[in-house]
């Protein structure tokens, strides 16, 4: 047994033990690829869902896929912005390079 002082950021999380939901899907493993190889001024990557789509992978909540995709961003330390947004019965999640 240890007992030591620790800054709340240093604290230990704990893993995931499974993929999400959305992780697993194609469009994902294209959008991930394309971040990773970088974007350029004014270019944008989208995904959009239907009603149909997001009951198919069990998501309730457009949000939950903008923040799988910002904490992936954040760990990965890119750049990039992600913005989601509902229009004509889609949901939109569009990670951009802001505008330099």
């Amino acid at each position: 047994m240890a007992y030591t002082k620790v800054k709340a950021n240093q604290v230990p999380k704990r893993a995931r033990k499974s993929e999400s939901r959305f992780e697993k899907t194609p469009e994902w493993q294209a959008m991930k690829a394309d971040m990773d190889r970088g974007l350029k001024a004014r270019e944008a990557l989208m995904v959009s869902l239907t009603q149909a789509d997001k009951e198919e992978l069990g998501i309730t909540n457009r949000r939950t896929i903008a923040r799988f995709v910002q904490k992936y961003l954040t760990a990965k330390g890119l750049p990039y912005v992600v913005r989601s947004f509902h229009r004509d019965d889609y949901d939109y999640v569009i990670v951009e390079c802001p505008q330099d």
